[in-house]
């Protein structure tokens, strides 16, 4: 039962993200406590994630920024082998806690919308954020922080993050596969939240112009909210 409810969660939450372009991924793992072990929470929506990313990348291709790309693959790399001697030393315990805070954090307080001119910025972005996904599962906020003011064409702002996005994952799946987790027995499960992810897209591109964007978003945070105030309640 649990499966079948974590499948219908992530049709809507990919309904969501076609219709206002955001935030499906953390609705998707808000829900999942409770609903999986802790452990298998990070590398699962890591899973779920690069597909649903991958799949966006791969029909706008020619839309991908690389001066973006190139600096922070390197950074990604880093992050991901600096993250995985960290995660070893990890208590899953707490990882409703610090991930709902965290949740509500990049939900409600605005990250900065300028430039960032700092040398080598793109390459600190994916060390930073790899690094970060590892322990709090969603960072996409942090890589449109630092793209919303490139001034990039949007087909090209979205594959771009699109791309970022799915190297993001696969490092942070890459890193549990080292440390010991074992994808094989969930396959099925990720499998029908893929399906059910591709299903959602299609639904949401449909719906996308006939529901108010405006009243889409506050319920979005509202679900978001109270989702994270429940995780993180339930530790105790």
């Amino acid at each position: 039962m649990d499966t079948l409810f974590l499948i219908g969660v992530s049709f809507l939450t990919s309904t969501f993200t076609a219709i206002i372009g955001m935030g499906g991924g953390i609705v998707l793992i808000s829900a999942m406590p409770g609903l999986l072990p802790t452990t298998t929470i990070i590398p699962i929506h890591g899973a779920v994630q690069l597909a649903s990313n991958s799949s966006r990348v791969l029909f706008g291709l020619n839309h991908i920024e690389w001066r973006v790309f190139w600096p922070f693959l390197g950074g990604a790399i880093l992050g991901a082998i600096t993250g995985s001697q960290a995660i070893i030393r990890l208590s899953f315990d707490y990882l409703p806690l610090y991930l709902g805070f965290f949740i509500l954090l990049v939900t409600w307080v605005p990250l900065p919308q300028k430039s960032f001119d700092l040398p080598g910025h793109f390459a600190i972005l994916g060390a930073l954020q790899t690094f970060l996904s590892l322990f709090v599962g969603v960072t996409g906020p942090l890589t449109n922080a630092f793209l919303v003011r490139e001034n990039l064409p949007r087909d090209r702002l979205v594959i771009t993050h699109g791309i970022a996005m799915a190297v993001t994952h696969l490092c942070k799946i890459l890193v549990f596969g080292f440390v010991g987790f074992v994808f094989t027995p969930h396959i099925p499960l990720i499998a029908g939240i893929i399906a059910a992810v591709t299903l959602g897209s299609w639904c949401g591109t449909r719906l996308r112009g006939r529901i108010s964007e405006h009243l889409f978003r506050k319920a979005f945070k509202a679900l978001i909210t109270l989702l994270s105030i429940r995780m993180m309640i339930n530790v105790f």
